[in-house]
């Protein structure tokens, strides 16, 4: 978590030298769902030589962060929030103090602590798989192989596999089910092609209702005025789901990132 408190965390740092600890009141998401805002936490001295899986204060690029290690050679540590995707590096030296008490969890290394760092670093990794899917390089490397299984899913001549497509589902076709699905992403993969995001919209439903066409000229398929409201509904649905996220990206990064401060013991 990143801090823009110099003065304080100077003092910080010089209590920290002296021996004492130090508690703060924590704000910000880096550490989620590990540590969450208002989380109370108390720093020691650190004493001993950081291992994997401690959490540190430490000076990065003139600030202070609060991650956990991830990686040790020698003198040298890599340190990762559990909600962040990249890293930082540091040398022992750069080290000001050691997370040892959280008020909620109880002592880290107790079994509150644990349980909650096992959930946040299972979180991590979703999390990482998810970007290097879903970001914006991993959207360019999945384009391709997206569109292309759309056309052999739409346009190939799949009506003689004996696939039970007839069936319902919660009262619904599942091939209308399954026309629907195939969409969901359409969007987030075109949104990086065009300037706003209304026309990305556009131009999935505009996929969506083509690719129906396009059966309606292939003697093999047929045409069905429901698979491709199934299709313009699953590309809204992918668009909307778009919008809530980013708003909840933004709403959860609205304020700075900073700390409260705290008493010393």
């Amino acid at each position: 978590m990143k801090v823009e408190n110099d003065i304080y965390f100077a003092l910080v740092g010089e209590q920290l030298s002296e021996g004492q600890r130090v508690r703060i009141e924590l704000r910000g998401t880096s550490m989620m769902p590990t540590l969450r805002e208002g989380d109370v936490l108390t720093l020691a001295p650190l004493t001993e030589v950081p291992v994997v899986g401690d959490v540190l204060l430490f000076r990065h690029c003139g600030s202070h962060l609060l991650h956990r290690v991830v990686a040790r050679s020698g003198e040298n540590l890599t340190l990762q929030g559990d909600n962040c995707y990249s890293t930082e590096s540091c040398v022992v030296d750069d080290v000001v103090g050691r997370l040892v008490y959280v008020d909620r969890l109880g002592d880290v290394g107790g079994a509150a602590w644990r349980k909650a760092s096992r959930r946040g670093l299972r979180w991590k990794r979703w999390r990482n798989m998810a970007i290097r899917c879903l970001g914006r390089n991993g959207r360019r490397r999945l384009r391709p192989w997206y569109f292309a299984a759309l056309a052999i899913l739409m346009w190939a001549p799949l009506n003689g596999l004996g696939v039970p497509l007839d069936n319902y589902i919660l009262g619904l076709r599942a091939d209308h089910l399954l026309h629907a699905s195939v969409y969901l992403p359409c969007t987030l993969f075109l949104i990086d092609l065009v300037k706003r995001r209304w026309w990305a919209l556009l131009a999935a439903v505009g996929i969506g209702l083509l690719t129906e066409w396009v059966q309606y000229l292939l003697p093999y398929r047929g045409f069905d005025v429901n698979d491709m409201v199934a299709n313009v509904i699953g590309t809204t649905l992918g668009w909307v789901a778009i919008l809530l996220v980013r708003r909840a990206i933004r709403k959860r990064h609205r304020y700075p990132v900073r700390v409260r401060r705290g008493g010393c013991r």
